[in-house]
């Protein structure tokens, strides 16, 4: 038993060999750095020059900024939406291309400022997922049509489309998109058919039904005439509207008391101008602010309202906008010498800066 006990004892304490030292190995670099894709810088110039093919949104006028954290330029009242193109996407911002006659430039806004489109042919729906009752009376979208988003209930999206006609329903919104292609857009304008045409008043409502209580399809807006079906003898008609953005099938009566039609409207008021006291070249550079990175160019010989700028170098450069006037920064040793960023051959040749009337540069306070 002794003998037994110090076996053991001498077993317990008898030092156990240290493991061979591991080969050093390279640091793992952490997931987000080593899985996810270096986010590519994009060109804010280039993509102000449009091509035939390039996809086109539109956008309501609201509140922008010329970059990221900068100052915000208030939006003007009214509705009517810009065509614009999608250069970048942060969350919920967008930034996009503002393509004027006289100036290209680049702003983030609100990703909800911009109008869905319709990307295939698709039945408006009076529910989030279909419902409302079988009807052979029904409105029609056609692809390449702008909506405005109201609401979303699980896969459905509620949409306002406004024209000649003006509605309100529900359709998937896996059937709507950001952009469509520039050669394939759609255009208005009724389409022309042999049957009897029918003129009505703004505010006529077509309905699912021949009778009051018959379920809204869409309100006449700035259109004017639809297409006769049949003529009902207790003053109601079935009728028909087409164009290259819809089709509503449906009845209608001159009795009825007239609906409340969306329409685009612009300003309350008009938007202020610039005081020009000066034409600069085109091709210009139009800059976010002093020592900032460009975001434009003018286009053409524009007069513009020139100040200088805070900077040494930098001139402050205002121009008219559909929000009015905004001052952008240019850079240059002096008014003859500004700095031009436009892309060759996306602009007209410039020309030295002049004064609007004795023909020289003016005196810049």
């Amino acid at each position: 038993m002794r003998a037994l006990l110090g076996f053991v004892i001498a077993a317990c304490t008898t030092p156990v060999a240290a493991p061979p030292p591991r080969a050093p190995t390279s640091p793992v670099a952490p997931a987000q750095a080593r899985d996810l894709p270096l986010r590519a810088p994009v060109d804010p110039i280039a993509p102000l020059a449009p091509a035939d093919r390039d996809p086109v949104s539109w956008l309501v006028p609201g509140r922008i900024q010329l970059e990221p954290g900068g100052a915000p330029i208030e939006g003007p009242t009214g509705n009517r939406p810009l065509e614009v193109g999608v250069i970048d996407e942060r969350g919920r911002l967008v930034r996009v291309a503002i393509r004027l006659d006289h100036a290209r430039f680049s702003v983030w806004t609100e990703q909800s400022h911009l109008l869905a489109v319709v990307t295939q042919l698709q039945l408006v729906r009076p529910v989030p997922g279909g419902g409302g009752g079988p009807s052979e009376m029904t409105v029609t979208l056609r692809p390449g049509v702008k909506v405005q988003r109201l609401a979303r209930k699980t896969t459905w999206t509620q949409v306002r489309f406004i024209g000649p006609l003006s509605l309100e329903g529900w359709i998937p919104e896996a059937s709507l998109g950001q952009q469509w292609p520039r050669d394939q857009l759609r255009r208005g304008g009724r389409m022309a058919s042999p049957r009897k045409t029918l003129m009505l008043s703004p505010g006529a409502v077509i309905r699912t039904e021949p009778k009051w209580t018959g379920r809204q399809l869409a309100v006449m807006s700035t259109g004017y005439f639809v297409e006769t079906v049949a003529e009902r003898g207790d003053g109601w008609f079935e009728v028909i509207y087409r164009d290259g953005e819809l089709e509503v099938h449906g009845f209608v009566s001159k009795r009825d008391p007239p609906g409340r039609a969306h329409r685009f409207t612009d300003p309350d008021v008009p938007l202020p101008k610039i005081t020009a006291n000066v034409k600069l070249p085109s091709g210009t550079c139009l800059h976010a602010r002093a020592g900032g990175d460009p975001v434009g160019y003018l286009v053409g010989d524009v007069a513009v309202e020139l100040a200088q700028g805070s900077k040494l170098g930098w001139w402050d450069v205002a121009i008219d906008t559909p929000w009015g006037p905004i001052t952008f920064a240019a850079g240059g040793p002096d008014v003859q010498s500004l700095a031009s960023c436009a892309p060759p051959g996306t602009v007209p040749p410039p020309v030295p800066p002049r004064g609007l009337s004795s023909g020289v540069p003016p005196t810049v306070p």
